[in-house]
């Protein structure tokens, strides 16, 4: 079994080999069951490239993007990556 502390570094290790990033930061980190196994949801955010985006859309962008990372509890394995919307401001 994995604790939170655990669970954190294997989802930033993921993170940064997956989508190679390093400006990575812990947003929020829970516990949930997903498809019958016990989790650690973990989001983490990193800055969002905004000259990629057209002008118009730049003016109500989040500087930054979010990632949920589901980790099985027992074995450590990365379960799902999933997009976070932030919620409504």
């Amino acid at each position: 079994m994995i604790d939170a502390k655990q669970a954190i570094q294997i989802a930033q290790e993921r993170a940064a080999d997956m989508l190679s990033r390093s400006d990575l930061n812990l947003e929020e980190i829970g516990r949930e069951s997903y498809r019958d196994r016990e989790v650690w949801n973990i989001t983490l955010s990193f800055s969002r490239d905004l000259e990629r985006l057209p002008p118009i859309a730049r003016l109500g962008a989040d500087p930054l993007q979010y990632k949920r990372f589901l980790i099985d509890v027992e074995t450590g394995e990365l379960v799902a990556m999933k997009f976070r919307e932030p919620a409504a401001r």
